[in-house]
């Protein structure tokens, strides 16, 4: 077993105080960074790390285990320390999250766009490194100084009773160091906001909340892996009630004359014009179907509806006053069905009112 004593230079009657300043001290002496072309002095700095972690949590550990009660463990306490339970999933299990995480994009696209499918120019944000200072964060030979949260480890213990986690630390975002002047570029953060100009393909047919995985390739970014979701934009003509059909609703005008005499009704659709013939007298306004007509997704074509309202004349000249009352007079009253069983039922009403 490696005496840690020995690598830090101190005798083994040394506090936790000791301990520290002699790892600050040997830290900075053989950080990588500060001997770039020295593979010996990375070694030394790996042992220096080893023994300071290994002594600051025997001290602690001392400290701690006469007054340790299991049954008074205030697990709550976890919720209010800066690690989360994906970083205690992290120690015990080795896993790294990050490589699972997914960068979620939502793309807006017209529903002509879903139908019959196209391609796009997407400019796509991304976090790169930093080209000022290649990703340290620091301006080139600035001076460094050992981090005075995790005292250079890049780490620091959280403990809870009988339970140790370590965590990255939050101020040298686990370097280790900090530096007296940071990048002016990215502000000590090693990141830039940059974009990546990619060509997408939106397929035949493609259905709402579709995902679409990108692979950026992008040399400078730690994840190339890119979700677009597929959200289609409301459409000014067309509406869908139901999700979970392609049936697709849509309102329609027509003048009362055609209403009255039938004809032919010019419908638009998302594939074209077609034309279906009505009967003189119509009355079916509500959910007129045109069969087909809806859309494909998942291979399975829904209907159009129409709800089909009376488009009134707004003005009228003379003639047309004149000739709309030579047809009011011509026309039995009895042939307005509707009218004719609602006068019915007044006129029972008020018979019944005057005889009480």
């Amino acid at each position: 077993m490696k005496d840690y004593y020995k690598i830090l230079g101190l005798s083994k009657e040394a506090s936790i105080d000791d301990i520290k300043m002699s790892y600050k001290k040997l830290a900075m002496k053989y950080h990588p960074d500060r001997n770039p072309n020295d593979p010996k002095s990375e070694e030394k700095f790996k042992d220096i790390k080893e023994a300071y972690e290994f002594l600051t949590n025997k001290n602690a550990s001392k400290n701690n285990i006469g007054s340790m009660n299991v049954n008074n463990m205030n697990f709550s306490d976890f919720s209010n320390s800066e690690s989360s339970l994906d970083d205690i999933f992290n120690v015990i299990f080795q896993k790294n999250f990050k490589k699972n995480n997914r960068s979620c994009y939502l793309l807006d696209i017209d529903l002509e766009c879903a139908v019959y499918g196209c391609f796009l120019n997407l400019k796509i944000p991304y976090q790169g490194t930093c080209n000022f200072c290649f990703g340290k964060g620091y301006k080139p030979e600035s001076d460094l100084k050992i981090c005075n949260k995790c005292y250079g480890s890049g780490l620091y213990t959280v403990m809870q009773g009988i339970f140790n986690f370590k965590q990255k630390c939050s101020k040298c975002e686990g370097k280790g160091y900090i530096s007296t002047e940071s990048c002016i570029k990215c502000e000590g953060s090693g990141k830039l906001h940059k974009f990546n100009n990619k060509f997408i393909e939106i397929k035949k047919n493609t259905e709402n909340n579709t995902s679409i995985c990108l692979n950026l390739d992008n040399k400078d970014s730690e994840n190339n892996n890119f979700y677009i979701i597929i959200k289609i934009k409301p459409h000014s003509i067309y509406f869908r009630k139901d999700l979970n059909n392609n049936d697709l609703y849509m309102d329609f005008y027509i003048d009362f004359i055609k209403i009255m005499l039938g004809g032919f009704l010019k419908i638009p659709t998302l594939y074209g014009f077609v034309v279906h013939k009505i009967d003189k007298c119509f009355k079916n306004f509500k959910n007129y179907k045109v069969g087909n007509f809806g859309l494909n997704f998942n291979k399975r074509f829904g209907n159009l509806y129409l709800n089909i309202f009376i488009d009134i004349l707004s003005e009228l000249n003379f003639y047309s006053w004149f000739l709309l009352n030579k047809l009011k007079i011509s026309i039995e009253h009895n042939n307005y069905n509707l009218l004719f069983n609602f006068n019915k039922k007044i006129n029972a009403f008020n018979d019944l009112v005057f005889k009480l």
